[in-house]
């Protein structure tokens, strides 16, 4: 079982809703940065946030959200939550920002609970407080809606942000009919859904 975004049609959702090292390895967010590219549309703000750390010579945003990633729990050996085992075997991202979503993504689905002192888009396997299936958790390399912390964002560089072309990218797409298409289109639909405020 492997929590995560998913285009395979081999995969069953079983919900919907909702590595370490692959935020030091960023082309994009130089490019970015250094206004090669005018923006990229698929970091979450945690995401984001791990990028900054790890290249401190980034000068990146946020400028707007643009959809929420189709996230779910996906078996190709059970069908429900319900028939997942005592001690079964869940597979989570191992960077810091996919873990806590995909714990997240378990405590809604009921599966674990989490301590409620903590923030729950850092959360690690440290902060499970109950987990009533004895569930055990692999961390994978980096390979419902889901809480606006981890809306894909339109990253733009922070030091092009007040240029008229930066400027007209934000505003297209924060263009309602961006949320229509993402909403519509059957080659997103599902996969990527439209963010509400």
């Amino acid at each position: 079982m492997a929590i995560g975004c998913s285009s395979s049609a081999r995969r069953r959702a079983l919900s919907r809703g909702a590595g370490r090292t692959g935020a030091a390895d960023s082309v994009a967010g130089r490019a970015v940065s250094t206004g090669e590219v005018a923006a990229t549309v698929y970091q979450h703000e945690l995401w984001l946030a791990q990028v900054l750390e790890a290249n401190p010579d980034f000068s990146l945003e946020a400028a707007t959200p643009v959809f929420r990633w189709g996230f779910g729990v996906y078996s190709e050996k059970y069908g429900s939550i319900e028939e997942i085992p005592d001690g079964a075997t869940i597979s989570l991202y191992n960077d810091p920002a996919n873990e806590a979503q995909g714990l997240w993504l378990l405590e809604e689905a009921g599966l674990i609970e989490l301590d409620d002192s903590i923030n729950t888009w850092q959360a690690t396997q440290d902060d499970i407080v109950a987990n009533p299936k004895n569930l055990e958790f692999l961390l994978l390399d980096f390979a419902a809606p889901t809480p606006d912390e981890f809306a894909g964002q339109l990253t733009i560089g922070s030091d092009y942000k007040d240029t008229e072309n930066i400027q007209n990218l934000v505003k297209a797409f924060q263009d309602p009919r961006v949320q229509e298409f993402l909403a519509e289109d059957p080659a997103v639909k599902g996969l990527l859904l439209p963010y509400e405020d």
